[in-house]
């Protein structure tokens, strides 16, 4: 950013040159030393410099900076701490903080979490080893050079056993990267600063923190008292963070600890590459229901550490296990072996404008002997195997109904593995006609449209009758995003939407916006119109929305990858996606339900009504389908013409296909009935899927009987 009129021009002897940011204490310059060096200079703003409790801990912060080694944070060059605006000089690091990387990137891959990781533990070690704590590790105090990470700001750092230099009962930090031991009582310990690791790491790879960022209030309650949202973590990254994340201080794990957790990380991976003679199968924990992510990275005012009062002790409730845990085996029986795996994968069955495709894999061990957990009417399946594709669509939701069907039959044996970030259609495509599905290592496949009699006829070959099972499982709502400032409701009608989507509206305060919002304020500037890019079954049901209820709209988006003519800049994945919304002013896109989190979303106007994307919603809409079964095919069709009351559109249904007979369509056929019924259907509803109409479920369910029949 540029000088503003207000900043000064040189501070110390160095000559600035912008700003590099601002927070509540005061303000970041980029700077030059009269060699030409480039610097990094924190001016304290006046109204701090006065206080002298304020001017007696940036002394401190001199002092602890200047301590640490510079390999691991921005070594200090030069400071004044009686200056009238206090200054600290340090060596300028290129680079983005944490923030910035994950609110204009997404999330970061698991490699690159356990590289992160690796450096902050190290960096750590160091600042510990000089006897502080930093007690303010967050996204915005990690600056990723490219040498590696560097924690910077030790504005509250203080000496192991100091006496901190706040107001009695007063926490100092950022809520959502404090431990719960800052929001009791105001201590720290190094094993504070283990617990902020944990929190900046599960942020890294999931683009929120796991505690949330609202409220300090409630931020710390969270913290304190609930377990953490890991919700989209890969599982090869629970081992590192859940510990760190645990309530008491001695429960976590040390620096070094960590450290030997990476390196014995990153051996055992160099021999699975070395070793490929069977599936790995790493003992893992199951991936919790997902919630709508917020929207990620520190605003200005979050960056800045806030005094926040401590939460009220409360008396312990009972021992329990986290959700994010197993629970133990009882005594003298072993656990049986679940085991729970990113990786990636190549597509076994896609039709025409099918989402990309990741790999669910199960083996029933003991079948026929699990208890009384599954609804009337659906049983454990006979002894097999089956794999079954999900899609980025039903992907969370897949993985929950197997886990509660492996749950209820003892002995299951579960693994998911994710497709390969950014894959592109034609290498799904290819891969759709691959030897994992003609020899039957995949049995079965989600898909976000009904397969047409040609490509049903195409994908049964494989199968010993030659036939194909089709049925819907879920519905998917998809909602439109924006990020305008000062602009929180938005209505668009279908054609509206169209012409936006088309580059013919290109301004926010465009008349025909204008007339949807009377009351709303609308800026002049240019709408940034957002597509994912890659496969995407939101980009279809977002097109056969717009295709059907705008007759003149055109056909061509009509598919699993996006208009080449929408700019979406490298990275921005369906799954990172929401991230690039929050970061992108003026911007507009479509995301599931599911990942809205707190973007903001377009009412969507339905004949008289202006609806809002919901559960209840996409069900109303859902209910006015008709139904088509063709064989052992049920497919669902929806007018998207037809004006609804109170119904919001745009969605689609999801569904499961596998083969009539052989290979473990008895598995599938088992997973399907659990899917479509009451507690199945409660768990989409639950992670903002709706719910399928009873008519639709009577269709499957008269399916799968004649199937069983046969």
């Amino acid at each position: 950013m540029t000088l503003s009129e207000h900043d000064p021009r040189e501070i110390g002897g160095y000559l600035l040159e912008g700003r590099l940011g601002a927070g509540g204490m005061g303000v970041v310059y980029r700077a030059r030393s009269v060699s030409g060096r480039q610097v990094a200079v924190k001016v304290i703003r006046p109204e701090l410099a006065a206080d002298a409790e304020f001017r007696a801990r940036f002394r401190l912060e001199v002092t602890a900076a200047r301590k640490v080694s510079g390999a691991f944070t921005a070594p200090v060059l030069d400071a004044d701490a009686d200056a009238p605006s206090p200054w600290l000089a340090t060596l300028f690091i290129p680079g983005p903080s944490l923030g910035e990387r994950v609110a204009g990137q997404g999330p970061l891959a698991p490699p690159e979490v356990r590289r992160l990781a690796a450096g902050l533990a190290e960096a750590l070690r160091e600042i510990h080893r000089v006897g502080l704590v930093h007690r303010d590790l967050k996204p915005g105090n990690v600056l990723l050079a490219e040498d590696g990470p560097r924690v910077i700001d030790f504005g509250i750092a203080r000496s192991a056993g100091e006496t901190q230099l706040t107001s009695t009962g007063v926490a100092v930090g950022t809520p959502p990267f404090m431990a719960p031991e800052q929001f009791r009582s105001g201590t720290a310990t190094a094993a504070t600063d283990v617990f902020a690791l944990g929190s900046v790491l599960a942020f890294a790879a999931t683009g929120r923190g796991p505690f949330g960022a609202d409220s300090s209030h409630a931020v710390g309650f969270r913290v304190v008292y609930e377990e953490p949202d890991l919700t989209g973590l890969a599982p090869e990254l629970y081992p590192l963070i859940v510990g760190c994340l645990a309530k008491e201080s001695e429960q976590r794990p040390t620096v070094e600890g960590l450290l030997r957790l990476i390196a014995d990380g990153a051996r055992e991976r160099t021999v699975q590459l070395q070793l490929r003679t069977g599936p790995v199968t790493p003992a893992a924990v199951p991936v919790p229901a997902p919630t709508p992510a917020p929207v990620p990275g520190p605003t200005p005012s979050q960056t800045a550490p806030s005094q926040v009062a401590p939460v009220p002790v409360q008396p312990p409730a009972p021992p329990t296990v986290p959700p994010y845990l197993p629970s133990p085996a009882p005594a003298g029986r072993p656990r049986p072996r679940k085991a729970l795996l990113i990786g990636s994968a190549v597509a076994a069955v896609v039709v025409a404008a099918a989402g990309t495709l990741g790999y669910l894999t199960w083996h029933d061990q003991q079948p026929g002997t699990g208890p009384a957990a599954l609804p009337s009417g659906v049983s454990c399946a006979p002894a097999g195997k089956a794999t079954v594709g999900a899609d980025g669509m039903e992907g969370p939701l897949v993985e929950q109904w197997a886990a509660d069907f492996g749950k209820a039959c003892p002995g299951t044996q579960l693994s998911y593995r994710a497709p390969a970030p950014g894959s592109n259609y034609e290498e799904a495509f290819k891969n759709a006609r691959a030897s994992e599905f003609s020899n039957g290592e995949v049995d079965g496949a989600t898909f976000d449209v009904a397969t047409t009699d040609l490509q049903a006829s195409t994908y049964g070959k494989h199968c010993s009758t030659g036939v194909l099972v089709q049925l819907p499982v879920t519905v998917v709502p998809v909602a439109v995003v924006f990020n305008v400032p000062g602009l929180t409701d938005l209505v668009l009608d279908a054609p509206t939407l169209a012409k936006i989507f088309r580059h013919q509206i290109e301004n926010w305060n465009d008349q025909a916006i204008r007339a949807l919002n009377p009351a709303a304020v609308l800026p002049a500037s240019p709408i940034d119109v957002r597509g994912p890019v890659g496969l995407s079954w939101s980009a279809y049901v977002f097109g056969q929305y717009l295709s059907t209820a705008v007759p003149d709209y055109g056909t061509s988006d009509v598919g699993a990858t996006w208009d080449p003519g929408v700019k979406p800049p490298s990275g921005a994945t369906e799954a990172t996606f929401p991230n690039l919304i929050a970061g992108t002013t003026g911007s507009i896109g479509f995301v599931p339900l599911r990942d809205v989190g707190n973007l903001h979303t377009v009412r969507l106007r339905n004949g008289d009504s202006d609806v809002a994307p919901s559960v209840p919603s996409a069900n109303a809409m859902a209910a006015t389908a008709t139904v088509d079964a063709s064989g052992r095919r049920v497919s669902v069709k929806l007018d998207y013409q037809k004006p609804v009351p109170n119904a919001y559109p745009m969605v689609g249904f999801g569904y499961v296909t596998f083969c009539e007979r052989g290979g473990g369509s008895a598995l599938l056929a088992g997973l399907t009935s659990y899917a479509v019924s009451g507690p199945g259907q409660a768990k989409g509803d639950a992670l903002k899927y709706g719910t399928l109409p009873p008519a639709v479920v009577q269709k499957v369910q008269g399916a799968l009987a004649d199937l069983r029949s046969q």
